[in-house]
């Protein structure tokens, strides 16, 4: 009798004791974030109920504190996704929208946007809002010399920079992609020294030279686009073989016609002989 109420006791203790585990005490900030979600994004929500969202949204406040209640407000939903996507740079997903509110709703919402900004921080966050729709894939294929550049020009200059991408420039020899460094450091100046050049600089010995002394080039020295971008092209050509051959075309008519007029010539020498 004495064994088989220790047991019922027993079983019980246990069960409380797992009903009280999986009992989380629903804080108030974290109900009313709850039923201010429900509230805004109704068909988001689903069949969850405001019990079941007030104890995602608390197990949320308990592990990343009440900082993670205004994102989830606004977020709705969502935001529990994306703070598992997020997983432990999770915090870094909060400080963002802590930082920028609203805007910051719309990287992390997006998952390529979300993955660039964890993978490179708060300064690929902000190339991404100023320069939407031309930050994403200069990221992606640059990553941080991309974010330098970006947020060193203007609207224009990321848009040029947009585009010398999509010609090649950046990828035409193996140190193209380091003049992104030097947008980076002085921002639309270079870009558009660049811009004016981009057909020079896809050649190595002239990126280079530009490369060892940008600061000149960007300032515009007497004669910098001509003078020290062609010396290098000047000096490696066999000048010697190329008027040879302007003289060649020139002269060929000449040649052409003196050599038919012999022909004719000795055609005639040798019908008189006969």
């Amino acid at each position: 009798m004495k064994l088989g109420f220790y047991v019922i006791a027993s079983t019980l203790v246990i069960i409380g004791m797992t009903q009280y585990s999986y009992s989380i005490p629903i804080a108030t900030p974290a109900r009313e974030a709850a039923e201010y979600i429900v509230a805004k994004f109704p068909s988001l929500s689903g069949k969850q109920t405001i019990d079941q969202i007030a104890e995602k949204t608390t197990q949320a406040s308990l592990k990343y504190g009440d900082g993670v209640l205004p994102m989830l407000k606004t977020s709705g939903p969502a935001g529990f996704k994306i703070l598992e996507d997020a997983g432990e740079k999770a915090p870094d997903v909060i400080k963002l929208f802590a930082r920028k509110g609203n805007q910051a709703i719309w990287i992390i919402s997006e998952p390529k946007k979300l993955s660039i900004f964890l993978k490179h921080g708060d300064s690929a966050a902000d190339a991404l809002l100023k320069h939407p729709g031309i930050a994403d894939d200069l990221l992606t294929r640059f990553g941080n010399d991309a974010t330098g550049a970006l947020n060193s020009v203007s609207k224009q200059g990321a848009q040029r920079l947009g585009i010398i991408d999509k010609e090649g420039l950046l990828s035409a020899t193996p140190r193209s992609k380091e003049l992104l460094p030097v947008i980076a450091k002085y921002g639309d100046p270079a870009m558009e020294f660049i811009w004016r050049n981009k057909g020079a600089l896809m050649v190595t010995a002239a990126l280079v030279t530009f490369l060892n002394n940008p600061q000149t080039y960007i300032q515009g020295a007497t004669n910098l686009i001509v003078d020290p971008i062609a010396k290098p092209i000047v000096a490696n050509t066999n000048w010697t073989l190329i008027f040879a051959g302007a003289l060649l075309i020139i002269f060929l008519p000449f040649v052409a016609r003196s050599l038919l007029r012999l022909r004719t010539v000795l055609k005639n020498k040798a019908r008189q002989g006969n």
